[in-house]
């Protein structure tokens, strides 16, 4: 499958939904279809995330189904309404890949962003330089990175932290992160600074933990979750590309995980008089 018909996480939320509304009903696909006036094979790939569907016909489906929950329609309106939302990132595409692209526009419309990150600050914590050191040292597989617009890509997604109603950020790194010598020690004590100050923030909840604790639940890697009103996904990266986690189960350990790293970690006042002295130290 290529990355332009690549289903986004919303429209594989709603096809699921779809599915489990008409098995609800006893209707095996070919009945459906007949039902619905479609072929099986474009209900089918509604249902898979790789058709889109407008509300008219939305509505039209719902009411054949005679599923009447009002706001359990009105969340598959929002989730059909932006499968294929398209905001200021679409300029990089092409650039990145189509998933990335897709992350970005759940982050740009999350109440929550929860990240563990064991070697590296979070990305929307990164300052420019920092950011520039840990692009640069990206493989790539197709020729050099383009390292200044990567960037720059990285420095405009971190305006979602200064809209309106804009997210809540809770991040835990570890203590290695905040001692790794990324870019050299003054774009390590930039960083540095740009974590202290960000820990003021009233939306944004800052933890370290330190080396002291040892063994912990997020030992075997980093993770992202985030919670937008209509769906959960948690984003787990390798060195090439991201996995996104989408059933409740993942989630539900992930979340889980999270919660107990939260309770191993330095309290938030603790974790930035941590930062404050690694700053002095630099």
């Amino acid at each position: 499958m290529s990355e332009a018909d690549r289903p986004t996480m919303r429209s594989r939320k709603l096809g699921r939904r779809l599915r489990q509304i008409r098995e609800e009903r006893n209707l095996n696909l070919q009945k459906a279809a007949r039902l619905l006036n479609r072929t099986p094979s474009s209900l089918s790939k509604l249902e898979t995330g790789k058709r889109g569907i407008r509300r008219p016909a939305l509505e039209n489906m719902l009411d054949r189904y005679g599923f009447t929950d009002p706001d359990e329609r009105e969340a598959l309106f929002t989730l059909a309404r932006d499968a294929t939302k398209r905001g200021w990132w679409d300029r990089y595409e092409g650039k990145v890949s189509r998933s990335t692209l897709d992350y970005i526009s759940l982050e740009t419309d999350a109440s929550l962003i929860r990240s563990f990150q064991l070697h590296l600050v979070p990305g929307l914590l990164q300052n420019e330089d920092y950011a520039r050191a840990v692009v640069a040292s990206t493989v790539s597989l197709n020729g050099p990175p383009d390292i200044e617009g990567l960037t720059a890509l990285r420095m405009q997604r971190q305006g979602v932290l200064r809209k309106p109603a804009a997210p809540k950020l809770w991040a835990i790194m570890s203590e290695a992160a905040l001692c790794q010598e990324i870019g050299g020690p003054e774009v390590r004590r930039a960083q540095l600074q740009r974590l202290v100050a960000e820990s003021r923030r009233s939306n944004v909840t800052l933890q370290v933990l330190p080396y002291a604790v040892g063994a912990h639940p997020g030992v075997n890697g980093s993770f992202t979750s985030l919670t937008v009103k209509d769906l959960s996904v948690v984003l787990v990266e390798n060195v090439f590309a991201g996995m996104y986690l989408e059933s409740t189960e993942e989630i539900r350990g992930y979340a889980k995980t999270f919660d107990l790293l939260s309770e191993a970690a330095l309290p938030p006042l603790d974790s930035r008089l941590l930062i404050e002295r690694l700053v002095s130290a630099v």
